[in-house]
């Protein structure tokens, strides 16, 4: 039985409103996370480490809704929809700390899994007729993720480590993580 039209468009509303708070809690642990910080803080981050890929989990789903609703999802959104809800549920698993060894390393690539994910939905979706604003946004979003990644000195797998690049970019993934969620919330369905 196929969900009704109006509970797949709260479920797409809900969806832009974990991407906002998913924006929102990744840009104040960055801001949070330094050495030396008092132990409420610290625990404030911990708990803000296992609302971000849940959040970000949230937001997929909502975006995933939406090309339903407005056009057929393709195999380039249903690949993304799976990575990207695996890497979300891998860095939940991480920040709550279930991975145990010798598979606790493997958390540590959550965003690129989650990233992957976000870039071929944004991708998808900009292809589709009223979905190119959304799914540029998206597209955009993920880029500054992986720019921000990649040049991060904490990650495994950086390519560039820098300090002053993947501050700014993370920055910039934050408030595009913010407005795709905002235009996912304030996008009508088409009739």
């Amino acid at each position: 039985m196929r969900p009704s039209s109006r509970t797949m468009s709260t479920r797409v509303r809900l969806g832009g409103t974990a991407a906002v708070l998913a924006g929102l809690c990744y840009g104040a642990a960055g801001y949070l996370d330094r050495p030396g910080i008092p132990e409420y803080t610290s625990v404030l981050v911990s708990v803000l480490s296992v609302a971000i890929p849940a959040l970000f989990l949230g937001g997929l789903m909502g975006l995933h809704t939406r090309l339903v609703l407005v056009a057929q999802t393709s195999l380039a959104s249903g690949a993304g929809l799976v990575l990207g809800c695996f890497g979300s549920a891998l860095g939940i698993f991480g920040a709550l700390g279930l991975a145990r060894y010798p598979y606790s390393h493997i958390t540590q690539w959550w965003w690129v899994l989650m990233l992957a994910g976000l870039a071929l939905m944004g991708l998808s979706s900009s292809l589709k007729a009223g979905l190119r604003i959304l799914g540029a946004v998206v597209a955009i979003s993920s880029a500054l993720g992986w720019v921000s990644l990649l040049t991060d000195p904490a990650f495994p797998g950086v390519l560039v480590p820098m300090r002053s690049v993947p501050v700014a970019s993370a920055a910039a993934f934050c408030l595009s993580a913010v407005v795709w969620g905002s235009v996912l919330m304030m996008l009508h369905e088409n009739r």
